[in-house]
Parts: structure tokens; C-alpha cells; sequence
């Protein structure tokens, strides 16, 4: 590898460490405002002043959730269309990433209160590691994450709602959707491509087994707990970090 060469290639690792970079800056500003969430608006206290305070933030979580959900749309479709014209559709990609997290934690903030506001918890941090892994490190490790990651998502509607709520069964069509997304563009060579636009998501010599293994765990836990009942759920959860620990540590060996 020649200078040019080692110079293309560090600036362009610096440009993925600085996109990585912000994904981990606005998860911290993100679970800032969690923080204030769970102090002003999960635990106020019975003071006329603090029941406002809620009743207001209250007020803007179900604005944010509308606001958030016409969000999602508009760039969904935006970013369809960009695909299909050019495959230039990073712009509309991330907004609409951003706007789908803004809807998942107004709406669950909302619905589970507590319980949800815990979840988000982890939930936040885990989005900036996955960030760092799409950006960092291999990607067929970060989808292999994102499908146990939604079968972790899974696992916690189970065990907090029905166990076969809407929650629940949103969360599988996500899966299944993003496992037959991922089978079409192991078919053309990591290509994501609609109409006359394309974009490489994975590489061309991607390994695909243990990313179609991850659907099939998630998948299978989800059933598993939905059949037997909410409180396998709970053992199901070690059980799926434990998988993803694997995941970690086999493509950290994979890369020595």
C-alpha cells in the first residue's frame, strides 16, 4: 500500500469515526432527556407545581409521538425515492432513523411509563454501540446485533404485555422483513437496490450464515416465550445476551 493509498484510507476511516461519533453524541443528549423524563414526569411529586410539569410533558410526548410518526412518512418515503432515482439516500436515511427512535421512545414512554423509561435505558446506549459497529467494525456482525437486539426487543413485550400483543407481533414482521431484506441482498452481492438506484450495505464476499442464525435465535425465543409464558422471557433475555456476547467475541476474532 503506497502513501496515497494509507492517506485515502485514513481519511476515510476518520470520516466513519466522526459519523460514528455523532450517532454516540446525540444518544447522549438523548438519554439526558430520558433522565429529565423520569424526573419531571415519572417520579413528580404531588405539589401543584410538579403535577403541571407532567401534565405538560405529557402534553408534548403525545405531540412528539404525532409529530415523530408523520416524521417517519415523510422521509420513509422520501428515502424510497431517492433509492429508486440515484441510490443516494443517506440524508433521508438517517432522518428517518431518527425520527423512528423519537417515536419508539414518545410512544413507549407513554404506554409502559416506568417500565418503558427502564428499557429506554439500554435501549439508547445500545443504538450508539450498533452506530459504532456499523461504522467501526463488520457489518455483518452489526445486522447479526440488530436481529438478536429485536429479538431482546421481543422478549420485553412479552414479558410486559400479552404474549401476543401488537408489540409483539410488530416486532417479528420487523424481522422477518429485515431477514428477507437481507436474502435478496445476499443475492446480489450486499447490494441494496430499488429501481435504478443502488447501495452497498454489505460487502460482496459477506458472510450471511451467522447473520440468518440470529434471525433463527430471535425467532425461536420469541416463540418459545410466547407460548410458555411472560416469565420465560425473563431467563430468555440472559439467554440472548449470552448469544450476542458470542457474536461479539467470535467476530473480534474474526478480525485478528
Amino acid at each position: 500500500m503506497d502513501r496515497n493509498e494509507r492517506e485515502a484510507r485514513r481519511r476515510q476511516e476518520d470520516r466513519a469515526l466522526n459519523k460514528a461519533l455523532i450517532w454516540v453524541g446525540v444518544s447522549i443528549i438523548l438519554e439526558f432527556l430520558l433522565v429529565l423524563v423520569n424526573r419531571y414526569y415519572i417520579n413528580f411529586n404531588s405539589s401543584v407545581e410538579s403535577i403541571n410539569r407532567a401534565v405538560a410533558i405529557q402534553a408534548a410526548l403525545i405531540g412528539l409521538r404525532w409529530v415523530s410518526l408523520a416524521a417517519v412518512v415523510i422521509c420513509v418515503v422520501w428515502m424510497l425515492f431517492q433509492l429508486s432515482k440515484n441510490g443516494k439516500a443517506v440524508l433521508p436515511g438517517v432522518l428517518s432513523i431518527a425520527a423512528a427512535a423519537l417515536l419508539l421512545c414518545s410512544h413507549v414512554i407513554l404506554q409502559f411509563k416506568d417500565s418503558g423509561l427502564r428499557m429506554l435505558f439500554w435501549l439508547v446506549p445500545a443504538w450508539a454501540a450498533l452506530a459504532l459497529v456499523y461504522y467501526l467494525y463488520q457489518r455483518e456482525f452489526f445486522f447479526s446485533a440488530l436481529l438478536s437486539g429485536l429479538g431482546l426487543l421481543g422478549l420485553w413485550f412479552v414479558r410486559h404485555t400479552a404474549p401476543l400483543s401488537l408489540y409483539t407481533i410488530l416486532t417479528v414482521v420487523v424481522l422477518v422483513l429485515l431477514a428477507a431484506g437481507l436474502f435478496v441482498m445476499k443475492q446480489k452481492g450486499g447490494l441494496l437496490q430499488l429501481g435504478h438506484g443502488k447501495a452497498r450495505l454489505l460487502p460482496a464476499e459477506a458472510n450471511y450464515s451467522l447473520v440468518f442464525l440470529s434471525f433463527a435465535v430471535s425467532l425461536v425465543v420469541i416463540a418459545l416465550a410466547a407460548l410458555v409464558g411472560g416469565s420465560l422471557s425473563y431467563y430468555l433475555l440472559y439467554a440472548m445476551v449470552a448469544w450476542l456476547f458470542a457474536l461479539l467475541v467470535y467476530y473480534t476474532v474474526k478480525m485478528i
